[in-house]
């Protein structure tokens, strides 16, 4: 954990094209927001190559400090940032479409699992959408149902919640195989899956609960101090760090775990 946090602040540079694509793509978005369906549509395909050049960029710029680095000017990290653009902008792409599926599958499983095991709690869209207008609407909201739909209400928030975990929990190998082991997005997934599964499973599942734990954490002291401008910077400021911190941390696990105690092994990539 030490030499992670060493890590992470001698290439704080990693902050700076995480803030500016959130920058960026942010205005983007709110930008492309308004106007006609097929406007809408060509901005989330752009927005999806922007995404997709940011992430074969940026964890390209991690790989590096974690397997190489800079000793003498951590800064020139950088420059790693537009070679990994060309290197692993396809399979960036590939990657987000993974992501996208595995989400949706897991979410289906879940919904339908749900229906069978929990049962329908009589609870419309239309007014769940008002209760999340306002604290008010969402008490009377809460004191109109019944105890049989409060209970089975809060059992499919454990079922959202344990689907979002396990969601995580899947794909939390699968960055860093696509950038240490096999660049085939799909291919890159399964092998992903088999190392998760391995001999490493408790080791990878403390990681995972640490780095799940501290973002639970952060949003939180995110959502407490959001009514305070002066506060809510300097938490955006750590959260932001926090992904710096987490980025490389995973990669550095992986590194250490499915790499380097590997080198002269038969793996599914040579390195």
């Amino acid at each position: 954990m030490k030499k992670i946090f060493s890590l992470t602040n001698k290439y704080i540079i990693l902050a700076t094209p995480l803030i500016l694509f959130s920058l960026i793509s942010g205005i983007y978005l709110t930008v492309s927001a308004a106007g006609k369906v097929i406007n809408l549509l060509i901005a989330i395909i752009l927005f999806t190559f922007m995404l997709a050049a940011f992430i074969a960029g940026w964890f390209n710029m991690i790989k590096f400090a974690v397997k190489d680095g800079y000793d003498d000017d951590p800064n020139a990290l950088i420059k790693e940032f537009t070679p990994g653009v060309g290197e692993y902008f396809l399979p960036s792409l590939g990657s987000i479409l993974v992501i996208i599926a595995v989400s949706l599958i897991i979410m289906f499983a879940s919904y339908y699992a749900g229906l069978k095991l929990i049962g329908d709690p009589g609870i419309t869209g239309e007014a769940f959408s008002k209760a999340m207008e306002s604290a008010e609407a969402l008490k009377l909201f809460l004191t109109s149902l019944s105890t049989e739909q409060l209970s089975k209400l809060n059992m499919w928030n454990f079922l959202l919640l344990g689907s979002i975990s396990a969601t995580y929990l899947f794909l939390i190998l699968y960055l860093p195989v696509i950038f240490f082991k096999n660049k085939n997005p799909f291919l890159a997934f399964f092998v992903s899956l088999k190392d998760l599964f391995g001999r490493h499973i408790l080791k990878t599942i403390g990681v995972y609960i640490a780095v799940l734990g501290a973002n639970f954490i952060i949003s939180i002291i995110s959502a407490l101090f959001s009514g305070n401008l002066i506060l809510h910077f300097f938490i955006t400021l750590l959260n932001f760090y926090y992904i710096v911190l987490a980025g490389i941390g995973v990669f550095y696990y992986y590194n250490n775990t499915f790499i380097e105690s590997h080198l002269g092994k038969i793996i599914d990539k040579t390195v």
